[in-house]
């Protein structure tokens, strides 16, 4: 892969995934200053808005990464990651489509359930990108 597309797609995860985890802890762990109010911590929205901006971005790398290498990786049986590789590829799916529908659903219920499902998906995406980047790092010194 390009060092261009790598650095694409680390810092894209590393915007929707803290922006995602930050607007998360401000929805349902802060209480806003107006307790009549509906609208939570006032970085709350503007958070929001980095992530849904970002969100494209991390689509755009995850296409990059797939077609330049998990295709490769997966083709060539190259056993090192792969499992945490294809984890991620197997999350994303889902992570790209509940986003937007989260937007669309008119039921609270709905909503409130696919937006879980995201969060949920979301920070298990986040820790498994951390494991998949950790089994790169050199062991005793070896280059990697």
């Amino acid at each position: 892969m390009k060092r261009w597309a790598v650095v694409l797609n680390h810092l894209a995860c590393a915007f929707v995934g803290l922006s995602g985890i930050a607007y998360g802890v401000m929805k349902y762990f802060m209480a806003g200053a107006d307790p009549d109010s509906r609208a939570g911590h006032p970085w709350q929205q503007p958070i929001l808005k980095v992530h849904v901006l970002t969100a494209p971005f991390l689509i755009f790398a995850l296409g990059l990464v797939f077609s330049g290498h998990a295709l490769k990786r997966l083709r060539e049986g190259e056993d090192p990651g792969r499992a945490s590789g294809a984890g991620l590829l197997f999350l994303a799916a889902p992570l790209v489509l509940t986003g937007p529908l989260i937007q669309v659903l008119t039921g609270d219920a709905a909503r409130q359930r696919t937006g879980w499902v995201h969060s949920a998906l979301g920070v298990v995406y986040v820790l498994a990108y951390a494991a998949h980047l950790l089994k790169k790092v050199p062991v005793n010194g070896d280059a990697v």
